[in-house]
């Protein structure tokens, strides 16, 4: 058994290993290459950072990071572990952590950040054995939005770009990776953007990915709820994508007011929760 980072691994080799690993997995899934390649993009994973375990010259397993500095801490995020049925129980998630984790140091690295489905209770005693620590749990909702009623007083437009030092301003919660700043900045064109407006005062924004069907952050002004403007933004969404199906994953639990308002105003359904777990490098 061999272990290097994914550099020189084709995209094509990738993809059947991480649906191979995934067939079996608590929630099975099943990628095509464009998705995969859109995962890539959109979470600036990066292939440098990522690292594979190799048989005879062939991928078995691999662990997908990415990298971001933050308030002058330097994250590491794992956006996806995997390993095929064949060449489970020989440790290799350790031994891929064992191998890539110096290149981390070398590049004064700080934490590991990944998120685990909360039944996987195989997964979630191993990455403790490797010393990450659960420090908060992620809902994740999907379904058709229910039609809310609309407020004549609020408009929907779409937002040019991304004033974040008044967009944070309405957050009860820190978005999980795949909806960070990091990811979201700049404002690429693949996503659509709209703010709502009181009298031309900006007083919410909500983040949709048309291609992957994902909300990705939503947020109403503290001073401006209960007016249904988060329910404006969401008929928006619903009349743009035609009234398909939408996700919107790993919201913190600590903001019941958010889970509250996506279940019981918005119609969507909290099918999966996950922990979000961290350790020192």
């Amino acid at each position: 058994m061999e272990f290097n980072t994914l550099a020189n691994t084709s995209i094509d080799e990738l993809l059947s290993v991480f649906n191979h690993s995934f067939s079996d997995y608590v929630v099975p899934f099943h990628l095509t290459k464009e998705v995969l390649i859109s995962k890539i993009v959109a979470e600036k994973l990066d292939m440098d950072l990522s690292v594979g375990a190799f048989e005879d010259g062939k991928l078995v397993g691999f662990i997908l990071q990415s990298e971001k500095v933050e308030n002058g801490e330097k994250i590491i995020y794992n956006g996806g572990t995997g390993v095929i049925p064949e060449s489970r129980g020989k440790g290799l998630v350790r031994k891929m952590y064992d191998f890539i984790i110096p290149v981390l140091k070398e590049r004064n690295a700080n934490t590991l950040l990944l998120e685990v489905i909360e039944g996987n209770q195989p997964a979630i005693r191993a990455y403790e054995n490797l010393g990450f620590s659960i420090v908060r749990r992620l809902l994740c909702f999907n379904g058709n939005i229910k039609p809310g009623k609309e407020n004549d007083g609020i408009s929907v437009q779409e937002l040019k770009d991304f004033e974040w030092e008044k967009l944070r301003s309405f957050w009860d919660i820190e978005p999980s990776w795949q909806g960070s700043v990091f990811v979201l900045e700049p404002m690429p064109e693949n996503y659509m953007t709209l703010g709502a407006y009181l009298e031309e005062k900006l007083v919410g924004y909500i983040v949709y990915g048309p291609t992957s069907k994902k909300i990705y952050q939503f947020a109403v002004d503290k001073s401006f709820r209960n007016l249904g403007i988060g329910t404006m933004l969401f008929n928006a969404i619903s009349r743009k994508n035609g009234g398909q199906a939408i996700a919107l994953n790993n919201v913190d639990d600590s903001s019941e007011s958010t889970s509250k308002f996506l279940s019981e105003r918005a119609g969507l359904n909290n099918w999966l929760s996950q922990f979000e777990m961290k350790r020192p490098i």
